[in-house]
């Protein structure tokens, strides 16, 4: 049964220079990119605060893809924002995984956009695109304000679904090619109440995990695996809707060891671009939450009194929509860390492909000292001439977008997409014509590491 839609005129709000539609850390670099090289540029968000799966996920962490184990492999905008929040005591450092105070990354993207004269637009989801061509005349939104239009010269899909160029007519890959399944969703949250100094004693890290070797402090830590305690609770009958068979991760906060921010639910099947699956997942999540929160009191160290403290506004989606680009990086691209002239971001973080059947991680970790680069190509498509796709959604196989899904590489990737975008404008050209050694040359002044 279908009904049908009148015509409608539309009212255009906004004609700007760019627009980046989704406020994560791709959506954010772009915004503060594109702004800092004096275009006009809005950010469309659905949520009423910025961040991402930073802060509406609450993944607090940022993955090691932003250090070879050596030196920095990204700088620019990732790099400032790390020291700024760490000098204001948001963010543990570390050799691998970084800790940070979610609410803390919230404020510093509100703040650092206002500042640069970034015009933003929340609690506005993105729902449409008209076409002229094989340009993008306007794109549609709706809110609380009805349905409106906003143009641009230049649009960049910083969405992590591709939902602008899906709308858009882009072709896309969603899933792996065997089946089309992509790896689990999980739903974060944190407890409080927790013995930081118990923790620390008696749950050392293990060496040889994709986060280990991480105490900063006398009462900071950040663990993974637990596999026996896990296995004891299921015995005893807990756990009982939660597939995994330890944690992928738990951490306390900056300036907070009694408070711990743990990864270890997994929903399985979910299509990130489903409404109904994504319903599915939050009711799923919920109830493994609870389980977890009675496994933490009963069967591990320092969490004998702790409550939950909050759980994440949305679940955490690893994996939806691909573009297919005029390149499509692949695992082998990664693990032999090719090089290419095009480069606009370099990045070291493993394969970490979730198991969308299973309850296993296949990783596949790179040589210390290594990265690998990630060429313009994969930001830009054939079909869409004024369109940049960037963070989580540009062209990769499955396995090579395990790797490059972190949020430390979608910044990189995003202040790629906003210089790209804010070059074209001045320059008069869509961004696929655009000079690459001009825009590496300005990704480098503003402090991009690409060599």
């Amino acid at each position: 049964m279908q009904i049908w839609i009148p015509e409608q005129q539309v009212e255009v709000i906004q004609d700007v220079d760019v627009v980046v539609a989704g406020g994560g850390p791709a959506g954010y670099a772009a915004a503060l990119a594109a702004a800092r090289s004096g275009v006009r540029t809005l950010l469309i968000e659905r949520y009423g605060f910025l961040g991402g799966v930073g802060t509406n996920s609450l993944v607090a962490g940022f993955s090691s893809g932003f250090h070879d184990g050596e030196r920095l492999v990204i700088g620019g905008i990732y790099s400032t924002l790390r020291e700024t929040m760490y000098k204001q005591g948001a963010l543990l450092k570390t050799d691998n995984y970084e800790p940070f105070d979610p609410d803390a990354l919230a404020f510093y993207y509100l703040r650092t956009l206002v500042d640069a004269g970034v015009q933003l637009l929340l609690h506005t989801l993105v729902t449409d695109v008209v076409m002229q061509g094989d340009r993008i005349e306007a794109i549609l939104v709706e809110s609380k304000s009805g349905r409106q239009a906003i143009r641009a010269h230049t649009y960049i899909d910083a969405t992590g679904d591709a939902d602008v160029a899906a709308r858009a007519g882009v072709d896309f890959e969603i899933g792996r090619p065997k089946d089309g399944l992509m790896q689990p969703v999980s739903l974060m949250f944190a407890v409080g109440g927790v013995d930081g100094d118990k923790l620390v004693r008696e749950v050392p890290p293990i060496e040889d995990g994709p986060f280990s070797g991480h105490i900063s402090g006398e009462t900071h830590m950040i663990f993974e695996g637990q596999t026996e305690r896990v296995a004891k609770a299921k015995e005893a009958g807990y756990l009982f809707h939660i597939p995994r068979t330890n944690i992928a991760i738990a951490w306390s906060l900056p300036g907070r060891p009694d408070v711990v921010y743990a990864n270890f639910t997994r929903i399985q099947n979910v299509d990130g671009t489903k409404a109904e699956d994504l319903t599915r997942a939050e009711i799923e999540g919920r109830f493994q939450v609870e389980e977890a929160v009675t496994f933490f009191r009963q069967f591990m160290p320092g969490f004998e009194t702790c409550y939950l403290q909050r759980v994440a506004p949305q679940v955490g989606i690893r994996e939806s929509r691909r573009v297919k680009g005029q390149y499509t990086l692949s695992e082998h691209d990664i693990i032999t860390t090719r090089k290419f002239s095009d480069v606009v971001a370099k990045a070291h973080y493993m394969v970490d492909i979730h198991d969308p059947l299973g309850q296993g991680t296949h990783y596949v970790k790179l040589k210390k000292g290594t990265s690998y680069d990630i060429p313009f190509r994969c930001l830009i498509q054939e079909q869409v001439s004024n369109l940049i796709v960037t963070g989580r959604c540009i062209s990769a196989t499955h396995e090579a977008f395990s790797s490059l899904r972190v949020m430390s590489i979608s910044m990189a990737l995003g202040e790629a997409a906003g210089t790209a975008a804010a070059l074209a404008y001045q320059n008069h050209m869509v961004p696929g014509e655009l000079s690459i050694g001009l825009l590496q040359e300005e990704l480098v002044r503003n402090g991009a590491i690409l060599e």
